[in-house]
């Protein structure tokens, strides 16, 4: 019986491949068509497969969770030391937790120094995840107890291979990280890269050794500062909602030891690999929006497969009528059809498989530009593989099922008499259906482009709060170098005199914060002579350590006051310059046209000590370019030193023709120091439109791809509907009709379901577009240009696919054409 079946498959196939081969003209549209649609969700299904369904590389990955704890201004959720510490402790639902955050070194080799990025990382950190080293060991937990007793690292396995060649003897050696002498104890195994999807590490530090890795950081006892991103393993037996309500109640126990830091806290576990948990929340919107995107593609792509299949199972009503009259089993013709449909489907799946590897190509080129080791494993696996074949299959039987019930529901005796001009035009229905359904999803995919491009180009021209013409930078850190303070204060005074002694140089300034590069530090402000706030109630405003005449060198208006100068020194009164948010949501007695200068807060408590405002600017973008306005602090560089910092010149021209001089200038007063993200302001800005650059570029060139299977779709019909009436046109032009009638005739089928499509579409995007509203900025998800715009395209694309077969049906031979069967 199953040899049977099989030679029967074989000889289905066999057929189906002579049959498509027949037909190249319809066989070669139906794969490009097919491999535009697989290949579109493939390429996407991959990116969503690697941030959000592909496990850690560790043993039982499906026990590891990512552990936040929040409190109710805090979005990054992350641990303090002593926290984690308690956490790690006292909790009963995980077999271990740890912390890791990131942090660049300098890494010194033969004479040079190299910019490098770490993970620094608990004791337990290995363990706890399963993984053993390629070569050496990992970290013993006596390696994290006592801080700075144990200088010792696991390099990466690409590290080891492109930095010290994979030299097979390195453990054992000694490195020179920030000027100090560290041991290589181990080498993680290849392909491991920690607990973050888009982050590559070169080295693993033990958190023991901030002090070295992080020159100045000594925040690791202080529970009010967090910044530690922690990760655990659930206990045998424990689910996720049982970890999250326990340790939930232990977080409540925290906040009544430690009301001050802890009050209001709450824990939050989700899938490891997005560090923020707010962050993965986007990813999983976003990754919505693209995978419904290029479902409506799939579906267009099917619709248009299925017109094409109707138009040949009309051509072919005849050959399967004399099938069924010499004793064919309909259900046996269904699968003939069936596999055939099927066939090209995975021909065009297989098509569509390489092709969504071109696409991944061409996403990761789309890199944002920042000097942080981001890395993007988009890898087609066996789910994007399984996903693939599925989709091909699903489209093939789903699709040609319908085409092949009615093609064999015939009846005979009409069926042999009736011509196929006749046959094709009453059965057209179906097929001028799926092109208004091709229609009307290609414009509710254009309006979405619209509205993503258009909010890129508000995006281009917003004011983000400074001046970003005739300005560069460039970043450098020298507490990586060994730097001390006073070191750092004269490298600065030299720096700047240095640049601004330059041709074509206006001013310059150092400031350990650019705006929109996503940095955040962050603290709790006091306000003095207001009632206190305690844990996460206390408000929040973000930090900036910024030099004398920064305001005027990076164009931010001052609005009150004044801004800083060399008098505002270590041994003057504390001094801050804050924005409009502080002053509407910190200082609301103040009123709006009331004055903030002169008052007082506090980072620490309600007791001070205290700082003085003596400036008010404008408000500005700081984190990222849509956010909401939000209270910011900056602070005088000379009673808020920072090691950590970035030179910013205002150019009198095009700042590209100073960049080599301002780095030569800076590069002279240290060759040893690696100086990184030397740039201009506006190349700067690319980072923070990089999303929306993305979701456009995308957006938009799936919206192309739907307006070309459309046009596909209505050209297709419309030649589809001349074919068929061609002895019906001959016939007119035989009894005089002109040319203008013919056109009208055939053009006035493709305005028809031009104009039914395009109202159905407008209907549509108006329902769905709201689901669009969290990635547009400045432009309404009913704005009506875009919808206006993008409906005036698609009809004029749809008329021109219409008219070109309606022009040819004018040339038609009345002769020709009575004798056209």
């Amino acid at each position: 019986m199953g040899v049977v079946v099989m030679q029967t498959l074989i000889t289905d196939i066999r057929y189906a491949l002579r049959s498509l081969i027949k037909r190249p003209g319809f066989t070669a549209i139906a794969l490009i068509t097919l491999a535009l649609g697989i290949g579109a969700n493939t390429a996407i299904f991959s990116l969503v497969n690697t941030v959000l369904l592909r496990p850690l590389p560790v043993p039982q990955p499906d026990q590891v969770v990512s552990v936040a704890i929040r409190g109710k201004n805090d979005s990054l959720g992350a641990f303090s030391h002593p926290n984690y510490k308690d956490f790690r402790e006292r909790n009963q639902v995980l077999e271990d937790l740890i912390v890791y955050r990131f942090a660049p070194l300098s890494l010194s080799r033969d004479g040079n120094n190299e910019r490098v990025w770490s993970y620094e990382v608990s004791g337990n950190y290995f363990d706890t995840l399963g993984v053993q080293a390629f070569k050496g060991r990992t970290f013993l937990p006596e390696e994290d107890q006592t801080q700075l007793t144990h200088p010792v690292i696991v390099l990466s396995y690409d590290s080891w291979q492109k930095r010290f060649g994979g030299d097979p003897n390195i453990v054992g050696k000694q490195v020179l990280l920030n000027n100090r002498p560290f041991e290589v104890i181990g080498i993680a195994p290849e392909g491991f890269k920690g607990t973050e999807l888009i982050y590559a590490p070169d080295v693993f530090v033990p958190l023991a050794m901030l002090e070295w890795t992080e020159p100045g950081a000594r925040w690791l006892d202080n529970r009010d500062t967090q910044n530690l991103f922690a990760i655990g393993r659930l206990k045998a037996g424990i689910s996720q909602q049982q970890a999250e309500a326990s340790l939930n109640m232990l977080a409540q126990q925290l906040a009544q030891e430690y009301p001050q830091t802890n009050e209001g806290q709450t824990v939050r576990l989700t899938a490891p690999g997005l560090i923020i948990p707010d962050l993965r929340d986007g990813v999983i919107s976003f990754t919505g929006v693209l995978m419904g995107t290029v479902l409506v593609v799939l579906l267009i792509t099917c619709i248009n497969l299925a017109g094409l299949l109707l138009a040949r199972a009309t051509d072919r009503r005849k050959e399967i009528a004399i099938r069924l009259a010499l004793g064919a089993n309909r259900r046996r013709l269904i699968r003939q059809l069936l596999t055939e449909t099927t066939l090209l489907s995975m021909i065009g799946g297989a098509l569509g498989f390489g092709l969504a590897h071109w696409m991944i190509g061409f996403l990761i080129g789309f890199r944002p530009p920042l000097d942080f080791p981001l890395t993007m494993d988009v890898s087609m696996d066996w789910r994007v593989l399984v996903f693939a074949t599925t989709v091909s299959l699903v489209t093939g039987a789903l699709f040609g099922l319908a085409p092949a019930l009615q093609s064999t529901r015939l009846g005979l005796t009409t069926a042999l008499k009736e011509t196929g001009a006749r046959a094709g035009y009453h059965r057209s229905r179906l097929r001028s259906g799926l092109v208004v359904a091709q229609l009307a999803f290609s414009l509710m995919l254009l309006v979405g482009a619209g509205l993503v491009t258009r909010t890129l180009q508000n995006l281009q021209t917003l004011n983000p709060g400074s001046d970003t013409k005739n300005t560069l930078l460039l970043s450098f850190d020298l507490g990586l170098q060994g730097y001390d303070r006073a070191k750092a204060e004269g490298f600065y005074r030299q720096a700047i005199e240095r640049v601004e002694a330059l041709p074509g140089i206006e001013s310059a300034v150092i400031t350990d914060f650019v705006p929109l590069s996503l940095s955040f530090n962050s603290s709790g402000v006091y306000i003095e002579g207001q009632p206190s706030e305690r844990g996460s109630n206390v408000p929040i405003a973000m930090l900036a350590s910024v030099g004398s005449e920064y305001f005027s060198t990076i164009g931010t208006p001052l609005l009150l006051g004044r801004q800083f100068t060399d008098r505002d020194r270590e041994d003057s009164e504390s001094v801050a310059v804050v924005n409009e948010a502080f002053v509407r949501h910190l200082l609301p007695d103040v009123g709006p046209s009331g004055n903030a200068i002169g008052r007082r807060f506090s980072f620490n408590d309600s007791t001070g000590p205290f700082r003085r405002i003596v400036g008010v600017a404008r408000d500005g973008k700081y984190f990222n370019i849509a956010e909401e306005a939000r209270p910011f602090v900056w602070l005088p560089l000379a009673q808020s030193p920072s090691l950590n910092a970035t030179l910013i010149a205002r150019t009198a021209g095009d700042p590209r023709s100073s960049l080599a001089a301002v780095n030569a200038a800076v590069r002279s007063l240290d060759q040893n120091l690696p100086l990184y993200e030397v740039k201009t302001m506006t190349e700067h800005m690319r980072l923070a439109l990089f999303p929306a650059r993305i979701a456009a570029t995308v957006l938009g060139a799936f919206g192309v791809v739907a307006l070309t299977l459309a046009a596909v779709g209505i050209y297709g019909v419309t030649s589809y509907t001349v074919a068929q009436r061609t002895r019906e046109i001959g016939i007119r032009m035989a009894l005089g009709a002109q040319v203008s009638d013919v056109l009208k005739l055939i053009l006035g089928h493709g305005v028809k379901l031009t104009v039914v499509g395009v109202a159905i579409g407008l209907a549509g995007a108006i329902l769905l577009t709201s689901l669009l509203e969290s990635v547009l900025y400045g432009v309404s998800a009913t704005d009506p240009l875009t919808f206006v715009i993008t409906a005036s395209v698609l009809i004029m694309v749809a008329l021109l696919s219409a008219y070109l077969p309606a022009r040819r049906a004018t040339r038609v031979d009345p002769l020709v054409a009575l004798r056209y069967e």
